[in-house]
């Protein structure tokens, strides 16, 4: 795979084209935005504000016109840099509006309060990384989908790191209490655990060590991949539970063998 002088394995590209004169460049580890959005942005330059907040509006993959969010996020910078903020603040509330639809397949088992402040707390973030004056925001202009689901992730476990003292999204999942049985968990058959699943173990969570508890949550609730048995070996742009926690994939099958076991005599009576 292709490196960027000595930036991570994470950084690389598979499109290594420079940019064109009119698209200033990333500056930040070595990012570079994709062909795709380069040719949308060289495209959208001379627009004025109010073409480029229609196209902006363009949700159509399919269509000639169609704008992504790495290059949404460009905009909103210039937008902001020229002190424009009437055309900067109508391209970030269609950038959050396309956020939408990711989070409802996140924070699985959180109560309606917890949910909309993690939202709230990863579009206050995602705000302030576009907005910083420097190239903090770089990373979103070359793999945005990937940057939300980072930001999503450090904000659960914002939320859970004083999980073994503090109410936490552990605690949130329980619904009704859960009862003692003497059955194995069973998941879906896409090894995803329903709600009721999460309500029914959620005792046991409370009694697993911190980092196999959440290792349990961002695989069975988040869909998170295990990982290989060298990180390295994952595919650069893919968030894995070994990467995440910095050791092996069999450390990870390990650390979810003993929560299923310790798990497994809890059910609904």
């Amino acid at each position: 795979m292709t490196k960027t002088g000595s930036s991570p394995p994470e950084l690389a590209t598979t499109e290594a084209e420079d940019e064109p004169p009119s698209v200033s460049s990333l500056t930040r580890r070595g990012y570079k935005r994709t062909n795709a959005t380069r040719r949308q942005i060289a495209d959208a330059l001379s627009l004025g504000a109010a073409e480029l907040i229609a196209r902006a509006q363009q949700r159509d993959e399919k269509a000639p016109d169609y704008m992504s969010a790495e290059a949404l996020v460009s905009f909103i910078r210039r937008a902001d840099r020229a002190g424009d903020s009437k055309t900067r603040d109508a391209l970030i509330r269609e950038l959050v509006e396309r956020c939408t639809p990711f989070f409802r397949g996140q924070f699985r088992g959180c109560n309606e309060e917890d949910h909309k402040d993690l939202q709230g707390a990863v579009i206050a973030t995602l705000i302030d990384d576009i907005l910083d004056p420097g190239d903090r925001g770089d990373f979103m202009q070359a793999r945005f989908w990937l940057y939300l689901k980072r930001k999503t992730i450090s904000a659960w476990n914002e939320l859970t790191k004083n999980a073994a003292d503090t109410e936490s999204l552990d605690a949130a999942v329980s619904g009704d209490d859960g009862e003692e049985g003497t059955t194995r968990l069973d998941l879906q058959a896409d090894g995803r655990l329903t709600l009721e699943e999460l309500a029914m173990v959620s005792d046991g969570l409370a009694k697993l060590s911190l980092h196999i508890r959440r290792a349990f949550i961002l695989r069975y609730a988040f869909e998170m991949k295990i990982g290989a048995d060298n990180p390295a070996d994952d595919p650069p742009d893919e968030e894995t539970l070994a990467r995440h926690f910095g050791c092996s994939g069999r450390t990870i099958r390990n650390w979810l063998k003993e929560a299923e076991a310790q798990l497994a005599g809890f059910r609904e009576k």
